[in-house]
């Protein structure tokens, strides 16, 4: 789980040294938590591999549940814009940046971060000599957020500690205009570098999880945790089964008995005697409908549904996938998704920020249009379902004549006819400008 940190009103000024080491000793011990979650997900879960069990079975339900939320929202086009009419230089602009920056990659893995952490962090920065802004995640444990003690949250500024192999520890502080440099010099902070940005805000974004900062994994971990004790001690049996001693009624065996035994497989004893392995009851049956209890409430309270069993298989339309995905979009989805679409306005934000002032367009240009405005961006979300191909088809033809052209193409791309809607507008274009060449033409020779 990852809190919220606040110091100070708004007007409170730059962080002194010891608020910056408070700030980064409080995030040490929540780092506590993220490292147990980053167990779970790479399936070297706490409780069974410190327990005394002779075989530890840790089973990856933390990397499945992550990787099922990512791929059904964060694959790549699952999250798309739509640029106002006649802001061709403002969708130019972003396109390109993301373009340079690897902008849906970058959110698949904000995605899973914020999934098995509780909250996804990126940063923002311009590189010497160059003039795109650049963007990319930083990993959740470096990051320490500062918010305003408001009633609103507001970011105050972020630390950004790490440790490089010269063995010096960085602390680096964004401010909403500065970025201050320090290094640390024994029991003090030393300032290295204080440099100016021009992003309009802090150039850190949160993209949390939810309310609480509570990963995906962090509500079921109990649940994992009886579900390895259940598949370990399984695994013990059946190793004491092969060890189990053979007891043997109204006959004894000699030593060259045994040898026999042990070499040939074979045991004869005389009449009115018997042998049998010394064994538990066998109680797989109770385990296995234990097990598959257990299965089912890891689902069922994480809200992330199970996709391997046979009636998610069997499964083979979007509609009706939509069904075994209903829990997951009231319980999960719809607030990591508000979530996310603040950080990724945010981000707009700062991008266009940053580009008005390279260029000095804050003001209208002679079209009367703000350039650099990102407020009538509109974000799209696709979730990862067989599309309905036919239903959207057939829903667009009948709105034809109610929609714009541009809108029925972007309802194509959605059902995967489409692979770009820009190149597909200009084809459209290209082939009225034919149309009308050839009526012209065919006018001309009529008289």
């Amino acid at each position: 789980m990852i809190g919220q940190y606040y110091l100070g009103r708004p007007g409170a000024g730059r962080l002194t040294e010891g608020e910056i080491l408070q700030a980064v000793a409080v995030k040490r011990l929540w780092n506590v938590d993220l490292r147990r979650q980053l167990r779970y997900y790479m399936a070297k879960n706490p409780p069974i591999l410190e327990s005394d069990v002779s075989n530890k079975v840790a089973v990856g339900f933390g990397r499945k549940l992550v990787k099922t939320v990512t791929g059904f929202m964060f694959k790549n086009g699952a999250i798309t814009y739509r640029y106002p009419d006649g802001m061709e230089r403002l969708r130019d602009y972003v396109e390109d940046v993301f373009r340079c920056n690897g902008e849906q990659a970058e959110n698949v893995a904000l995605g899973r971060d914020q999934s098995r952490f509780g909250a996804a962090y990126e940063m923002l920065w311009v590189d010497k000599g160059d003039v795109h802004p650049r963007f990319h995640r930083v990993h959740a444990s470096q990051i320490m957020p500062v918010w305003y003690e408001q009633v609103e949250p507001r970011m105050r500024c972020a630390v950004n500690f790490y440790h490089t192999s010269d063995g010096v520890d960085h602390y680096d502080v964004y401010y909403d205009d500065v970025v201050q440099r320090f290094v640390q010099d024994g029991g003090h902070l030393l300032l290295t570098d204080e440099s100016r940005h021009w992003f309009g805000m802090v150039p850190v974004i949160e993209y949390r999880n939810n309310e609480e900062g509570q990963g995906d994994i962090e509500c079921v971990e109990g649940l994992i945790d009886a579900f390895d004790r259940l598949v370990s001690n399984a695994v013990d049996e059946d190793a004491k089964f092969a060890d189990a001693l053979l007891t043997i009624v109204n006959a004894s065996l000699s030593d060259d008995d045994m040898d026999d035994v042990q070499s040939k497989r074979v045991l004869e004893l005389p009449e009115n005697s018997s042998a049998a392995y010394l064994t538990k009851p066998d109680t797989y049956t109770s385990k296995k409908a234990l097990m598959d209890k257990i299965e089912s409430l890891i689902h069922s309270l994480s809200g992330i549904p199970k996709l391997d069993d046979r009636d998610a298989m069997a499964q083979t339309s979007g509609e009706a996938l939509k069904y075994l995905f209903a829990s997951f979009e009231d319980m999960v989805a719809g607030e990591k998704q508000s979530y996310f679409d603040d950080g990724l306005r945010q981000r707009l934000r700062m991008l266009c920020s940053y580009e008005s002032w390279l260029e000095n367009l804050g003001l209208p240009d002679e079209e009367g249009e703000t350039s650099y405005d990102p407020s009538g961006i509109v974000i799209e979300w696709t979730r990862n379902l067989p599309a309905e191909t036919t239903n959207i088809v057939d829903n667009a033809i009948k709105a034809a004549p109610y929609m714009s052209r541009r809108t029925m193409v972007e309802q194509l791309h959605k059902a995967g006819l489409v692979s770009n809607v820009d190149d597909e507008m200009a084809r459209l274009d290209e082939q009225d400008a034919a149309e009308d060449g050839g009526i012209l033409d065919e006018t001309i020779e009529a008289y």
